[in-house]
Protein backbone atom coordinates (compact mmCIF):
# COMPACT_ATOMS: atom_id res chain seq x y z
CA UNK A 1 0.00 0.00 0.00
CA UNK A 2 3.12 2.49 0.80
CA UNK A 3 4.45 2.00 -2.66
CA UNK A 4 0.70 2.58 -4.44
CA UNK A 5 0.57 5.71 -2.61
CA UNK A 6 4.19 6.75 -3.15
CA UNK A 7 3.26 6.62 -6.88
CA UNK A 8 0.01 8.53 -6.30
CA UNK A 9 2.30 11.03 -4.62
CA UNK A 10 4.38 11.02 -6.90
CA UNK A 11 2.27 11.95 -9.41
CA UNK A 12 0.14 14.52 -7.64
CA UNK A 13 0.45 18.20 -8.04
CA UNK A 14 -1.10 18.08 -4.33
CA UNK A 15 0.86 17.44 -1.34
CA UNK A 16 1.09 14.20 -0.44
CA UNK A 17 2.74 12.38 3.20
CA UNK A 18 2.52 9.15 5.18
CA UNK A 19 3.36 10.11 8.60
CA UNK A 20 4.55 7.77 11.60
CA UNK A 21 2.92 9.33 14.63
CA UNK A 22 5.32 6.78 17.17
CA UNK A 23 8.26 8.16 15.10
CA UNK A 24 7.27 11.87 14.94
CA UNK A 25 8.43 11.71 11.43
CA UNK A 26 7.55 11.48 7.70
CA UNK A 27 7.54 7.97 6.18
CA UNK A 28 6.95 9.73 2.81
CA UNK A 29 6.78 13.31 1.55
CA UNK A 30 5.99 14.81 -2.09
CA UNK A 31 7.49 17.66 -3.60
CA UNK A 32 4.55 19.43 -3.59
CA UNK A 33 3.67 19.22 0.06
CA UNK A 34 7.42 20.59 0.66
CA UNK A 35 6.37 23.57 -1.81
CA UNK A 36 3.40 24.80 0.41
CA UNK A 37 4.78 24.62 3.30
CA UNK A 38 8.27 26.07 1.64
CA UNK A 39 11.14 24.16 3.44
CA UNK A 40 13.31 21.78 1.52
CA UNK A 41 11.34 18.28 1.61
CA UNK A 42 15.16 17.00 3.01
CA UNK A 43 14.49 18.73 6.38
CA UNK A 44 10.98 18.79 6.18
CA UNK A 45 10.91 14.59 6.10
CA UNK A 46 13.16 14.37 9.75
CA UNK A 47 11.91 17.79 11.19
CA UNK A 48 8.21 17.85 11.03
CA UNK A 49 8.32 20.34 13.87
CA UNK A 50 9.65 23.53 11.58
CA UNK A 51 6.06 23.68 10.17
CA UNK A 52 4.80 24.52 13.81
CA UNK A 53 5.79 27.98 13.28
CA UNK A 54 3.28 28.84 10.40
CA UNK A 55 0.72 27.35 11.92
CA UNK A 56 -1.49 30.05 14.38
CA UNK A 57 -2.41 29.40 17.98
CA UNK A 58 -5.84 28.28 16.94
CA UNK A 59 -5.33 26.78 13.82
CA UNK A 60 -2.81 24.22 16.27
CA UNK A 61 -5.86 23.85 18.68
CA UNK A 62 -8.15 23.43 15.81
CA UNK A 63 -5.69 20.37 14.24
CA UNK A 64 -4.67 19.01 17.84
CA UNK A 65 -9.09 19.02 17.96
CA UNK A 66 -9.18 17.17 14.09
CA UNK A 67 -6.36 14.32 15.23
CA UNK A 68 -8.74 13.38 17.87
CA UNK A 69 -11.27 12.87 15.58
CA UNK A 70 -8.98 11.16 12.94
CA UNK A 71 -7.77 8.87 15.81
CA UNK A 72 -11.21 8.05 16.80
CA UNK A 73 -13.02 7.80 13.06
CA UNK A 74 -10.13 6.54 11.25
CA UNK A 75 -10.65 9.22 8.73
CA UNK A 76 -11.09 13.21 8.20
CA UNK A 77 -12.07 15.31 5.61
CA UNK A 78 -11.72 19.20 4.46
CA UNK A 79 -9.58 20.00 7.59
CA UNK A 80 -8.72 23.79 6.93
CA UNK A 81 -5.78 25.31 8.39
CA UNK A 82 -3.63 28.86 7.14
CA UNK A 83 -0.21 29.16 7.08
CA UNK A 84 1.57 32.49 7.66
CA UNK A 85 4.81 33.26 6.24
CA UNK A 86 7.20 35.98 7.13
CA UNK A 87 6.41 38.17 4.24
CA UNK A 88 2.59 38.49 5.10
CA UNK A 89 1.66 35.70 2.80
CA UNK A 90 -1.40 33.65 3.79
CA UNK A 91 -2.22 30.22 2.61
CA UNK A 92 -4.96 28.68 3.11
CA UNK A 93 -4.78 24.78 2.79
CA UNK A 94 -7.69 21.74 3.22
CA UNK A 95 -6.68 18.37 4.12
CA UNK A 96 -8.21 14.48 3.83
CA UNK A 97 -6.27 12.29 6.05
CA UNK A 98 -6.57 8.85 6.72
CA UNK A 99 -5.55 5.86 9.61
CA UNK A 100 -3.21 2.67 7.84
CA UNK A 101 -4.06 -0.40 8.99
CA UNK A 102 -0.96 0.70 11.37
CA UNK A 103 -2.91 2.57 13.46
CA UNK A 104 0.23 4.61 13.87
CA UNK A 105 0.74 5.76 10.13
CA UNK A 106 -1.05 8.78 8.71
CA UNK A 107 -1.44 9.03 5.12
CA UNK A 108 -2.52 12.72 4.29
CA UNK A 109 -3.73 14.77 1.30
CA UNK A 110 -3.00 18.46 1.39
CA UNK A 111 -4.87 20.74 -1.10
CA UNK A 112 -3.71 24.55 -1.52
CA UNK A 113 -6.97 26.33 -2.15
CA UNK A 114 -5.53 30.11 -1.49
CA UNK A 115 -6.86 31.16 -4.62
CA UNK A 116 -10.79 29.17 -4.12
CA UNK A 117 -10.76 30.72 -1.34
CA UNK A 118 -9.45 34.59 -2.33
CA UNK A 119 -12.11 34.26 -5.16
CA UNK A 120 -15.10 33.60 -2.18
CA UNK A 121 -13.55 36.59 -0.26
CA UNK A 122 -13.94 38.20 -2.88
CA UNK A 123 -17.78 36.70 -3.45
CA UNK A 124 -18.77 37.47 -0.29
CA UNK A 125 -17.33 41.16 -0.26
CA UNK A 126 -18.94 41.78 -3.46
CA UNK A 127 -22.17 40.86 -1.26
CA UNK A 128 -21.79 42.86 1.29
CA UNK A 129 -21.54 45.66 -1.12
CA UNK A 130 -24.93 44.70 -2.83
CA UNK A 131 -26.41 44.33 0.44
CA UNK A 132 -25.16 47.47 1.12
CA UNK A 133 -26.60 49.15 -2.22
CA UNK A 134 -30.12 47.44 -1.12
CA UNK A 135 -29.99 49.14 1.92
CA UNK A 136 -29.27 52.24 0.70
CA UNK A 137 -31.70 51.91 -1.82
CA UNK A 138 -34.28 51.06 0.71
CA UNK A 139 -33.13 54.42 2.86
CA UNK A 140 -32.74 56.58 0.31
CA UNK A 141 -35.15 55.57 -2.49
CA UNK A 142 -38.29 53.92 -0.51
CA UNK A 143 -38.45 56.61 2.07
CA UNK A 144 -38.42 59.60 -0.19
CA UNK A 145 -41.07 57.70 -2.40
CA UNK A 146 -43.44 56.83 0.35
CA UNK A 147 -43.15 60.61 1.08
CA UNK A 148 -43.96 61.58 -2.72
CA UNK A 149 -46.89 59.31 -2.74
CA UNK A 150 -48.51 60.33 0.60
CA UNK A 151 -48.25 63.60 -0.83
CA UNK A 152 -49.89 63.08 -3.74
CA UNK A 153 -52.62 61.11 -2.45
CA UNK A 154 -53.01 64.24 -0.51
CA UNK A 155 -53.26 66.64 -3.10
CA UNK A 156 -55.85 64.56 -4.94
CA UNK A 157 -57.92 64.14 -2.10
CA UNK A 158 -57.85 68.02 -0.89
CA UNK A 159 -58.01 69.60 -4.43
CA UNK A 160 -60.42 66.76 -6.11
CA UNK A 161 -62.92 69.41 -7.21
CA UNK A 162 -60.90 72.21 -7.63
CA UNK A 163 -57.85 70.75 -10.68
CA UNK A 164 -58.25 70.57 -13.51
CA UNK A 165 -58.66 66.59 -15.16
CA UNK A 166 -55.44 67.48 -16.72
CA UNK A 167 -53.48 68.15 -14.02
CA UNK A 168 -55.43 65.36 -12.11
CA UNK A 169 -54.29 62.91 -15.04
CA UNK A 170 -50.73 63.34 -14.39
CA UNK A 171 -51.11 63.30 -10.72
CA UNK A 172 -52.33 59.82 -11.53
CA UNK A 173 -49.73 58.99 -13.76
CA UNK A 174 -47.41 60.34 -11.01
CA UNK A 175 -48.73 58.10 -7.95
CA UNK A 176 -48.65 55.24 -10.47
CA UNK A 177 -45.22 55.61 -11.41
CA UNK A 178 -43.81 55.80 -7.69
CA UNK A 179 -45.97 52.60 -6.93
CA UNK A 180 -44.17 50.96 -9.74
CA UNK A 181 -40.86 51.88 -8.31
CA UNK A 182 -41.92 50.70 -5.21
CA UNK A 183 -42.97 47.46 -6.28
CA UNK A 184 -39.86 46.73 -7.94
CA UNK A 185 -37.94 47.93 -4.97
CA UNK A 186 -39.50 45.50 -2.21
CA UNK A 187 -39.79 42.62 -5.15
CA UNK A 188 -35.85 43.04 -5.73
CA UNK A 189 -35.48 43.04 -1.79
CA UNK A 190 -37.75 39.81 -1.49
CA UNK A 191 -35.93 38.01 -3.94
CA UNK A 192 -32.65 38.55 -2.97
CA UNK A 193 -33.32 37.52 0.82
CA UNK A 194 -34.81 34.37 -0.35
CA UNK A 195 -31.95 33.22 -2.41
CA UNK A 196 -30.00 32.48 -0.10
CA UNK A 197 -32.00 29.93 1.69
CA UNK A 198 -32.02 27.63 -1.43
CA UNK A 199 -28.08 26.87 -1.69
CA UNK A 200 -26.66 23.99 0.13
CA UNK A 201 -24.64 24.84 3.05
CA UNK A 202 -20.63 24.89 2.17
CA UNK A 203 -18.68 25.14 5.35
CA UNK A 204 -15.30 26.67 5.33
CA UNK A 205 -13.10 27.94 8.00
CA UNK A 206 -12.77 31.70 8.85
CA UNK A 207 -12.49 34.31 11.13
CA UNK A 208 -15.75 35.66 13.23
CA UNK A 209 -14.32 39.20 13.79
CA UNK A 210 -13.27 39.71 10.57
CA UNK A 211 -16.28 39.10 8.94
CA UNK A 212 -17.94 41.21 11.37
CA UNK A 213 -16.03 44.05 11.00
CA UNK A 214 -15.82 43.78 7.44
CA UNK A 215 -19.98 43.71 7.69
CA UNK A 216 -19.96 46.64 9.89
CA UNK A 217 -17.94 48.74 8.19
CA UNK A 218 -20.03 49.08 5.13
CA UNK A 219 -23.01 49.49 7.18
CA UNK A 220 -20.74 52.59 9.09
CA UNK A 221 -20.73 53.90 6.03
CA UNK A 222 -23.79 54.47 5.20
CA UNK A 223 -25.42 55.29 8.54
CA UNK A 224 -23.37 57.79 9.99
CA UNK A 225 -25.81 59.03 11.64
CA UNK A 226 -25.56 55.66 14.72
CA UNK A 227 -22.78 54.68 16.88
CA UNK A 228 -21.58 51.34 16.49
CA UNK A 229 -19.50 48.90 19.05
CA UNK A 230 -17.78 45.56 18.12
CA UNK A 231 -17.31 44.26 21.76
CA UNK A 232 -15.42 41.02 22.87
CA UNK A 233 -11.98 39.69 24.32
CA UNK A 234 -11.39 37.69 21.59
CA UNK A 235 -8.75 38.56 19.08
CA UNK A 236 -10.33 36.30 16.63
CA UNK A 237 -12.69 33.72 16.22
CA UNK A 238 -11.89 30.93 13.63
CA UNK A 239 -14.73 28.44 12.82
CA UNK A 240 -15.79 26.23 10.46
CA UNK A 241 -19.16 27.05 8.82
CA UNK A 242 -20.86 28.27 5.61
CA UNK A 243 -19.19 31.98 5.75
CA UNK A 244 -21.77 33.24 2.95
CA UNK A 245 -24.90 32.47 5.26
CA UNK A 246 -23.07 33.68 8.21
CA UNK A 247 -22.65 36.99 6.45
CA UNK A 248 -25.94 37.40 5.68
CA UNK A 249 -27.51 36.40 9.04
CA UNK A 250 -25.12 39.39 10.51
CA UNK A 251 -26.38 41.49 7.83
CA UNK A 252 -30.01 41.14 8.98
CA UNK A 253 -29.60 41.70 12.09
CA UNK A 254 -27.65 44.48 12.22
CA UNK A 255 -29.22 46.16 9.21
CA UNK A 256 -32.96 45.13 11.61
CA UNK A 257 -31.69 46.80 14.33
CA UNK A 258 -30.61 50.17 12.55
CA UNK A 259 -34.21 50.41 11.05
CA UNK A 260 -35.13 50.31 14.17
CA UNK A 261 -32.89 52.72 16.63
CA UNK A 262 -33.14 56.25 16.56
CA UNK A 263 -30.65 58.99 15.09
CA UNK A 264 -27.60 58.87 17.36
CA UNK A 265 -28.68 55.49 18.62
CA UNK A 266 -26.19 52.77 19.77
CA UNK A 267 -25.66 49.47 18.23
CA UNK A 268 -23.41 47.06 19.45
CA UNK A 269 -22.09 43.37 18.62
CA UNK A 270 -20.84 41.52 21.56
CA UNK A 271 -18.75 38.21 20.73
CA UNK A 272 -18.26 35.87 23.47
CA UNK A 273 -17.23 32.03 22.89
CA UNK A 274 -17.89 28.39 24.86
CA UNK A 275 -15.88 25.35 24.35
CA UNK A 276 -17.98 24.27 21.84
CA UNK A 277 -19.95 27.05 20.69
CA UNK A 278 -19.89 31.16 19.41
CA UNK A 279 -22.12 33.40 20.62
CA UNK A 280 -23.00 36.73 19.17
CA UNK A 281 -25.70 39.44 20.49
CA UNK A 282 -26.57 42.36 18.24
CA UNK A 283 -28.03 44.92 20.81
CA UNK A 284 -29.65 48.38 20.04
CA UNK A 285 -31.27 50.97 22.59
CA UNK A 286 -34.01 51.84 19.60
CA UNK A 287 -37.51 51.05 19.93
CA UNK A 288 -38.05 47.91 20.94
CA UNK A 289 -40.94 45.07 19.74
CA UNK A 290 -44.38 45.54 21.34
CA UNK A 291 -45.42 42.23 22.83
CA UNK A 292 -48.08 41.32 20.72
CA UNK A 293 -45.74 40.65 17.76
CA UNK A 294 -43.02 38.59 19.55
CA UNK A 295 -45.00 35.31 18.60
CA UNK A 296 -44.84 35.73 15.43
CA UNK A 297 -41.37 37.73 15.18
CA UNK A 298 -39.64 34.54 13.01
CA UNK A 299 -42.23 33.85 10.70
CA UNK A 300 -42.13 34.25 7.09
CA UNK A 301 -44.15 36.91 5.74
CA UNK A 302 -45.51 38.01 9.57
CA UNK A 303 -47.79 40.41 10.66
CA UNK A 304 -44.95 41.36 12.57
CA UNK A 305 -43.33 43.22 9.76
CA UNK A 306 -43.33 47.28 10.81
CA UNK A 307 -41.63 50.03 8.87
CA UNK A 308 -38.35 51.31 9.88
CA UNK A 309 -38.18 54.86 11.71
CA UNK A 310 -37.43 56.43 8.15
CA UNK A 311 -40.22 54.71 6.57
CA UNK A 312 -37.84 51.73 5.32
CA UNK A 313 -39.98 49.17 3.45
CA UNK A 314 -40.40 45.90 5.15
CA UNK A 315 -40.31 42.37 3.09
CA UNK A 316 -41.67 40.19 6.02
CA UNK A 317 -38.54 38.19 5.42
CA UNK A 318 -35.66 39.54 7.22
CA UNK A 319 -35.81 37.45 10.33
CA UNK A 320 -37.33 34.78 8.96
CA UNK A 321 -34.59 33.83 6.84
CA UNK A 322 -32.41 34.64 9.79
CA UNK A 323 -33.55 32.35 11.65
CA UNK A 324 -34.27 29.37 8.75
CA UNK A 325 -30.20 30.45 7.38
CA UNK A 326 -29.52 29.64 11.33
CA UNK A 327 -31.28 26.60 11.59
CA UNK A 328 -29.39 25.23 8.37
CA UNK A 329 -25.99 26.07 10.40
CA UNK A 330 -27.70 24.03 13.22
CA UNK A 331 -27.53 27.02 15.28
CA UNK A 332 -30.35 28.92 17.36
CA UNK A 333 -31.31 32.60 17.31
CA UNK A 334 -33.28 34.55 20.26
CA UNK A 335 -34.49 37.53 21.37
CA UNK A 336 -35.05 40.14 24.01
CA UNK A 337 -36.88 43.29 24.16
CA UNK A 338 -38.61 46.24 25.97
CA UNK A 339 -40.56 48.86 24.00
CA UNK A 340 -38.93 52.42 23.65
CA UNK A 341 -35.49 50.89 25.59
CA UNK A 342 -34.20 48.97 22.80
CA UNK A 343 -33.83 44.77 21.55
CA UNK A 344 -30.95 41.89 21.65
CA UNK A 345 -30.99 39.03 19.29
CA UNK A 346 -28.84 36.25 20.23
CA UNK A 347 -27.32 34.19 17.73
CA UNK A 348 -25.67 30.95 19.14
CA UNK A 349 -23.73 28.49 16.52
CA UNK A 350 -21.32 25.82 16.84
CA UNK A 351 -17.69 25.98 16.37
CA UNK A 352 -17.39 22.69 13.92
Amino acid sequence: MHNDIQRIGNLSMDGVFIYDLRAARFRYLNEPFARIFNIKKELLQDQPKLMLPLIRSEDAYYLRHRLLDLERDSSISNTEFRLHFSDGTIRHLACDAYLLDDPSLIVGFVKDFTREKEHEDYIINYGARKDTLLDMMTHNLSGPLHLSQNILRWMQETYHDKTPDEISAQLHIIQENTKHCLDIVNDFLKQEHMESERIYVKKTRFDVLERIIATLDRLIASNRDKKFRLITDLESLNITTDSVKFFQIIHNLVSNAIKFTPVNGEIDILVEETEQTFVIRVRDNGIGIPAALHASLFEKRTPSRREGLNSEASTGLGLSIVKNLTELLNGKVSFETEENKGSVFTLELPKD
